[in-house]
């Protein structure tokens, strides 16, 4: 088997999912199929809690504004998205596990009928938001933009890793799957996407990070 993998995210100079796979003797490409741009936004309530989706969120809201609000907690979907607020110089509160479900059972028993705002993107799936219901009183705010791009050429790339059900949008609207690749997806939504494609062989991250990312790739092996 040819050990080249496609991820379709930009990877940082320190990422584990490199730096792992590299050390395996793998050609690893990392790039995001979406293009972000910042929405300005003048103001938000103030909530008890914000619950950020993503990397993007954590960077297009908190660069956006001056400090954060005294006495809000803060929450991170997943793993990654601890980190980036971690590099802002901010510890979340509670860190969810990147998959919707097990994440808001955690989140209810620290934030049952908070106030939660949640930046997201234009095209987020608000998957916590829609999960929780009355739940929570959740104040949605988007502050980026993201949109597939107009060109997306198919990988030759034994593995094709997919980080979200737009990355997944944004390959196969453009290309299809060839017989020598394996498919894995970072969770659950991303799955659904692919199914949506009607791509049936794939495999789902067991953790929503770049970690378990590398062992699904090291377990198909």
């Amino acid at each position: 088997m040819n050990k080249s993998v496609f991820i379709s995210r930009d990877l940082s100079a320190n990422s584990p999912f490199k730096h792992q796979l590299v050390a395996a003797d793998f050609r690893v490409i990392g790039r995001s199929l979406l293009d972000f741009k910042p929405i300005p936004f003048d103001a938000f309530p103030t909530t008890d809690w914000i619950f950020f989706y993503s990397r993007k969120a954590v960077e297009f809201f908190l660069t956006q504004i001056e400090h954060l609000p005294t006495d809000v907690k803060i929450a991170a979907y997943g793993k990654g998205t601890r980190e980036a607020l971690i590099a802002h110089n901010t510890l979340p509160d509670f860190t969810g596990t990147g998959e919707g479900t097990s994440t808001l059972v955690n989140f209810l028993k620290v934030a049952k009928q908070a106030t939660v705002l949640f930046p997201q993107a234009r095209h987020s799936r608000r998957t916590i938001e829609k999960l929780a219901g009355d739940q929570l009183i959740s104040f949605p705010l988007i502050v980026y933009d993201n949109l597939p791009q107009q060109e997306v050429k198919a990988s030759a790339c034994t593995f094709l890793v997919f980080t979200s059900p737009l990355n997944v949008s944004a390959y196969f609207d453009q290309n299809s799957l060839a017989r020598h690749q394996q498919v894995i997806a970072i969770g659950e939504t991303t799955a659904a996407a692919l199914s949506d494609y009607k791509i049936a062989d794939f495999t789902i991250a067991r953790t929503a990070s770049e970690e378990g990312l590398v062992e699904a790739i090291l377990e198909i092996l």
